[in-house]
């Protein structure tokens, strides 16, 4: 019954992801699943952001990312 069944594709592609988050750190996930569409690896940002928090990775903008527009002036 139910469960996750697609973490297992992406751990297949662990060296790849871990890679490319490595080559790109201030890449937004969307960038990520786009990149990995390139080599033909089929995730969603929901999915990256699972691989991501099982390995123990943050993907936090640091302070020299530009600020939100939306955020207060």
């Amino acid at each position: 019954m139910g469960g996750d069944r697609n973490s297992r594709r992406l751990e297949a592609q662990a060296a790849l992801i871990l890679r490319l988050n490595e080559e790109y750190p201030l890449s937004f996930l969307r960038e990520l699943r786009d990149r990995l569409s390139e080599r033909g690896v089929r995730a969603s940002t929901g999915s990256l952001s699972r691989f991501f928090a099982r390995h123990v990775i943050t993907r936090k903008k640091g302070p020299s990312t530009r600020p939100s527009r939306s955020g207060r002036m």
